[in-house]
């Protein structure tokens, strides 16, 4: 069975509310420093979000998946 936690995550957004192009913001990149449409600085912030995980083993899983990879365990 996966249970669901609350973590956090670092996420870099535009503080005017721009939503960047995919792939310009991406966590592992932090080259990018200014927004592409006003030119602010990008901020980083945290942000809580619901992820899954196996209740046997507790490794990270996609809710889509129908057992764990780790373990094997079933729904």
């Amino acid at each position: 069975m996966f249970t669901v936690r609350t973590v956090t995550t670092l996420e870099r957004c535009c503080p005017n509310g721009h939503e960047p192009l995919p792939g310009l913001f991406p966590e592992t990149n932090h080259s990018v420093r200014f927004c592409h449409i006003c030119g602010a600085p990008i901020e980083e912030r945290q942000e809580p979000y619901d992820a899954a995980y196996c209740s046997n083993c507790n490794n990270r899983v996609d809710p889509a998946w129908n057992y764990c990879p780790h373990c094997g365990q079933g729904r």
